[in-house]
């Protein structure tokens, strides 16, 4: 099961067509979500595309107990698409207060402190917020911690007639990446 974790970026509409990319290579999703991404994609959108239900919340009551850790366990590939700069510094600090951080603290490490699975992280964000030296070092540390980075591109922003760095991957190339591990 692949986890796709969606963080509250203008881009988060594209995560329907990676879920979708997914699916078509026969792949098995389930999706989670920061409070914030629910403000650009409804979790009701990926829950009828998934055939699941979506967890934003790590106290959702309809959620199992410890979520976290049960999705960490059971999942063979964490996808977090979009990444914000916001999620960026959670991973490289360790924090766990939102469910999408929670689960990426939660991935099973070897005893030499490798992941077990991988984790993909595909930043997107305005160019000025991915040049800025503390997202640039927070990559170096999750980077560091084994995480794979996908991207980000040139191109379109998310402001209207922004260009520059930043851009999310595109599904395509996210989901290539993924399943070619």
């Amino acid at each position: 099961m692949i986890v796709l974790a969606v963080t509250g970026s203008i881009a988060a509409y594209k995560a329907a067509e990676i879920l979708r990319g997914f699916q078509k290579a026969g792949k098995e999703v389930r999706v989670i979500m920061t409070p914030a991404a629910t403000k650009f994609v409804g979790p009701l959108t990926f829950q009828g595309l998934s055939g699941h239900p979506v967890l934003t919340d790590t106290l959702d009551p309809q959620a199992y107990s410890m979520a976290h850790l049960e999705i960490a366990e059971h999942m063979k590939a964490l996808v977090i698409a979009p990444a914000t700069a916001e999620i960026l510094s959670r991973l490289a600090r360790g924090s766990s207060d939102d469910l999408v951080s929670a689960v990426a603290l939660s991935v099973p490490r070897g005893a030499n402190g490798r992941l077990r699975i991988p984790v993909y992280v595909a930043p997107a964000m305005h160019e000025s917020m991915w040049m800025h030296p503390a997202t640039q070092a927070n990559v170096k540390q999750i980077q560091s911690y084994g995480y794979r980075l996908i991207g980000p591109e040139k191109g379109p922003l998310g402001r209207s007639g922004d260009e520059g760095q930043g851009r999310m991957s595109e599904p395509a190339v996210i989901i290539k990446t993924v399943l070619k591990g």
